[in-house]
């Protein structure tokens, strides 16, 4: 309907961002850029350290981000990005989307290379293409020398060799490269997984894998296949494309964060996967370290994986939006772009509905495990084959199943919404990368002209004075780091005595419940969100519950077992409430700590570091529901005891008297009486509060102790990563004054040149600044317009 509007934004587009690609080639031939890839130390930028976006390799990446969003706006490619952990379930998750197995699991990570797979209309079998494919065949060769040097034996200490890398070994030393074109999804797997073995391999014989080869997202590899959920709809205007990207640090491989940030930039969208069951994990905060990092240029949305593990003590749905888009990702996602989901369910019901449209069945079980899974998760674990065989059944438990994965939502709202305007999304794309990149350039561009108006002596002055600084900045770290303890001491101080606190209300409601027979009236409201009115569980003045029968016994306790849950559950959400306050007042103490600590520096060179975009930022523990679960079974296992009893009876006595009492039908005579032994069920209730208070106690403490770990650790990573962006803000401010100084140091008429070229620049830059953001206010139009 609006193609011609968004064929003529691409136009514009196309030619602001060939305008800002000029402009990086005019500030690259420049004095300025010539020089300083290394630091105030002599040290190359590696690692962890960021150098100037405008030193010869900063404007290099500048310039590949750029001349992606060129490929994709004339490709009118849209690509979503999906970023998670290796237990996250992403390959699954995957799966799912697309609707078909593309990305078979397997227990170690498969992502060794970022991998497209593109939406293609009609092509059912998947297929991938690797054309840049020489870097590999080039590492090939280099193992193949070095396996002639190595002694398997040594090579199997260093490193495991199990079937399949056994079976690369052997391709290796026979000299077998990949192909460039895999059809089907085994081959594809086969080429996957191989490639990840490479990654391992290399590693363990010291041989550098081409991963740099593969920065440029044209040179990955491409799976082409058609998504399932998007098969018979209309083709869009535009190119739908997913982009599996490698988790940090995975496989053991840190420098994949670095690449995933990368990728992670050349994207139009950013879909995150996340593991429910371990949402506060170390590998988890890697990713949203990653995705936070790419800032507010890429749009974000939320996968919560393996919902369907949610117990009646986890969070629910509200809550786990409210947790990642709040706290987790700093308020850089609205809640509606959360979705908690279970992928595996998702893509297992998908399939067989695909399966059940094909070919009007499932395959054979015996031949085909995913039939199995599906079959455990729709119809239970004790389905029989010949369940499957009522394709009307089948098709049933595959709809039910699709529901509870609740994965219709995100595939509408996501996959079906990037795939109607790839276009526009590419576009939107664009406009924001070119809007950071104005920017940065603007803030950069000004301090070289302003520096090239001050005198050799002053820059000299400034360069002196601004070491000096970095120096008390680094001696400013010991001193902060003696208050910060003195706050992170009082904080956990604080923490145990709320616990301690929390322990003797909690003991003190329980007491109150033994000693009445029912929950306290001040936790009612608690109780009838369970959904019915509890009344007495017994009676306070017995010392012991006895009953004739075990079951009896076992509905008996699980009654008190339940009340006592309503006493902890209702613990469990005050204290939530008060340690999330708790340890926000903790980060903000500590932020102004350090704040408060540099501010001197801070005035001194206030204009330098707003042009650096310095800040600050300390995350700690978050604590939330979920890690407050008292699960109070185990303190209600083996309390009921078996007693077994003396119980006095009457029988007829054997012989003459016996017979003639039971002719005459006697009950005053005739009779004997005996003793037997009966069991009997019984339930102390000092014995149930005793282990039911050793049970809270416990799991106070170890909370407690979990805590106070957590926060030491979370403020010495904050403490180091703050004053190391301080450090690296001071950096590019002398580095970027030492270059004033030299081209200050020029003669007159090449210091005037080189002004005129700077405010040409400068005027460059305002200008397509001001376009991409009228061009960007355009697309949001056309956006608004296509969704009435």
């Amino acid at each position: 309907m609006h193609t011609q509007a968004i064929f003529e934004l691409g136009q514009e587009a196309e030619r602001l961002l060939q305008l800002a690609l000029q402009n990086l080639n005019t500030l690259k031939t420049t004095s300025f850029t010539t020089q300083h890839d290394t630091n105030y130390f002599g040290q190359s930028y590696s690692g962890t350290s960021i150098p100037s976006k405008f030193c010869p390799r900063g404007i290099q990446a500048q310039q590949a981000m750029l001349q992606n969003e060129l490929r994709k706006i004339t490709q009118h490619e849209m690509v979503l990005a999906i970023v998670g952990t290796v237990k996250a379930g992403k390959s699954t998750t995957i799966n799912a989307i697309i609707g078909t197995e593309v990305l078979p699991n397997r227990n170690r990570p498969m992502t060794a290379l970022p991998t497209l797979i593109r939406h293609t209309p009609g092509q059912r079998e998947p297929v991938l293409h690797f054309p840049y494919v020489q870097p590999i065949d080039k590492l090939m060769t280099a193992l193949q020398l070095r396996l002639q040097q190595t002694d398997r034996e040594t090579l199997s200490k260093q490193l495991e060799i199990d079937r399949d890398m056994l079976g690369l070994l052997t391709r290796i030393t026979e000299g077998e490269s990949f192909a460039k074109h895999y059809l089907g999804a085994q081959p594809i797997f086969h080429c996957l997984k191989s490639l990840n073995d490479l990654v391992r391999l290399s590693k363990a014989l010291d041989v550098a894998f081409p991963f740099s080869a593969y920065a440029a997202i044209e040179h990955v590899p491409v799976i082409e296949v058609e998504f399932v959920h998007l098969a018979g709809m209309n083709e869009s205007h535009g190119q739908l494309t997913l982009l599996d990207t490698p988790g940090p640090n995975e496989a053991g491989q840190p420098h994949l964060q670095k690449m995933l940030q990368e990728q992670l930039a050349q994207a139009s969208a950013v879909l995150a996967v996340m593991d429910y069951t371990q949402l506060k994990s170390v590998s988890d905060e890697d990713v949203r370290k990653a995705i936070l990092g790419t800032g507010a240029s890429v749009p974000l949305y939320v996968l919560v994986n393996k919902f369907d593990q949610k117990d009646r003590n986890g969070d629910d749905e509200e809550q786990v939006k409210a947790l990642i888009s709040s706290t987790l990702m700093k308020g850089v996602i609205e809640p509606e772009h959360v979705f908690p989901v279970s992928s595996m369910w998702g893509y297992l019901a998908n399939r067989a509905r695909h399966e059940l449209a094909l070919h009007g069945k499932l395959p054979d079980p015996d031949t085909q495990r995913w039939v199995q899974d599906f079959a455990d998760a729709a119809l239970g674990r004790r389905w029989q084959h010949g369940d499957l065989a009522d394709s009307g059944i089948v098709r049933q438990a595959a709809e039910m199943l699709w529901e509870d994965s609740q994965f219709d939502e995100p595939i509408k709202m996501v996959l079906h919404a990037a795939h109607a305007n790839a276009s526009m999304y590419a576009l939107r794309s664009a406009c924001q990368k070119l809007l950071s990149y104005t920017q940065g350039a603007e803030d950069y561009l000004n301090f070289r002209s302003h520096g090239l108006q001050i005198a050799s002596e002053q820059l000299q002055h400034n360069i002196a004075a601004l070491e000096d600084d970095m120096r008390l900045a680094a001696s400013s770290q010991q001193s902060a780091n003696v208050v910060v303890q003195s706050n992170v001491k009082q904080a956990v101080s604080a923490m145990s005595d709320f616990i301690q606190r929390y322990e003797q209300q909690i003991n003190a409601n329980i007491q109150d419940y033994f000693q009445h027979g029912k929950v306290p009236e001040k936790l009612t409201r608690q109780a009838l969100a369970f959904g019915t009115q509890r009344g007495y569980d017994f009676n306070a003045q017995d010392e012991t519950l006895s009953f004739d029968d075990e079951e009896s016994a076992q509905i008996a306790l699980h009654r008190i077992r339940a009340s006592c849950e309503i006493i902890l559950t209702a613990a469990q959400e005050k204290m939530t409430e008060e340690l999330t306050h708790l340890f926000s007042y903790l980060e903000i103490e500590l932020a102004d700590t350090l704040r408060s600590t540099l501010k001197p520096i801070e005035a001194r060179v206030a204009q330098g570091l707003s042009q650096a975009g310095f800040r600050t930022n300390i995350s700690l523990p978050v604590f939330h529901v979920g890690l407050l679960n008292f699960n109070a079974n185990q303190a209600f296992n083996e309390l009921i005891e078996e007693q077994d009893i003396p119980v006095a009876q009457l029988r007829r006595p054997a012989g003459m008297r016996g017979t003639v009492a039971r002719w005459l039908n006697s009950d005053g005579w005739g009779w004997e009486g005996y003793t037997v032994m009966q069991s009997r069920y019984v339930i102390a209730l000092q014995d149930v509060q005793l282990k039911l208070r050793q049970h809270v106690a416990h799991f106070l403490l170890q909370l407690n102790q979990s805590m106070a770990a957590q926060i030491e650790i979370a403020v010495s990573e904050g403490m180091m990563a703050f004053f190391a962006d301080f450090a690296q803000a001071l950096e590019t401010i002398r580095v970027n004054l030492q270059q004033s100084l030299t081209a200050r140091q020029q003669n007159e008429d090449a210091v005037s040149a080189l002004r005129l070229q700077l405010q040409q620049c400068v005027r460059i830059t305002r200008y397509i600044q001001e376009d991409t953001r009228m061009l960007r206010d355009d697309i949001q139009t056309l956006f608004t317009v296509e969704q009435l």
